[in-house]
């Protein structure tokens, strides 16, 4: 088990002790380019591997001049990327599985950044409904456990089921936790040693080893904590 953690700013790398970083691309909210850029040559430069997760950038956008920008950020982020890009699952107009041409161009702009780099997809948009998902689209998994909760699924249940076919597919976690309204969201909270997410991530060590587990968490200044438990998670499980 590998353990790292999210950073969008170049000072947020090698902060804390970690096997790897997520640079994460929130488009108009940033990173830009130019710092994702920046960020991925300081951690080439101490060596330390990253993976890249851009979040409002959507494969399945069908409108024209929308569809170029977003095909020429994901071309630019898979170019920079190291282990790759994790991505998102993506929905319909109305929250529901993609069809027609959404499905299509998503399906397109998956095979051309494969072309670029290694690919993972996460449950993000539409979680209730993600093995469909997974299915539809093949390749690696990104398994969220603070999405799941969020959901209202029992992360514990979820992973003891999880198929073997999407097990043999699992290449990363995402850990945070829900805990209640956090800007708009409901989770994204620092881990506790004894919430659900911590406990469906030591039921699914159990099934799977080797897995990269990355933590997503909004307050910086408190990741070092969560990173402990990461850490003594990963002693109980060597």
């Amino acid at each position: 088990m590998k353990i790292g953690y999210r950073v969008a700013a170049k000072e947020d790398i090698n902060r804390y002790p970690a096997d790897l970083v997520q640079i994460s691309y929130w488009k108009r909210f940033g990173p830009s380019l130019e710092e994702i850029r920046e960020m991925a040559s300081a951690c080439r430069e101490i060596s330390l591997s990253y993976v890249i997760h851009p979040v409002f950038t959507p494969l399945s956008e069908t409108r024209p001049g929308l569809r170029e920008e977003n095909l020429m950020e994901l071309t630019a982020l898979a170019e920079m990327a190291d282990l790759g890009l994790i991505l998102h699952d993506e929905t319909g107009r109305n929250g529901d599985r993609l069809s027609g041409r959404r499905l299509k161009q998503y399906r397109e702009t998956l095979e051309r950044l494969s072309s670029l780099c290694p690919l993972s997809i996460e449950n993000a948009n539409n979680t209730r409904d993600i093995d469909w998902f997974w299915r539809e689209m093949g390749g690696s998994i990104t398994l969220d456990m603070g999405h799941f909760e969020s959901s209202g699924i029992d992360s514990v249940q979820k992973v003891r089921s999880l198929p073997k076919e999407f097990l043999n597919r699992l290449d990363y976690v995402h850990m945070h936790r829900k805990n209640g309204d956090h800007g708009g969201i409901l989770d994204h909270w620092p881990l506790t040693r004894n919430c659900r997410e911590v406990h469906a991530l030591e039921a699914l060590l159990q099934r799977k080893k080797g897995i990269s587990v990355i933590l997503e968490v909004n307050e910086m200044d408190q990741v070092g904590e969560s990173l402990n438990i990461l850490e003594g998670i990963r002693g109980r499980h060597l």
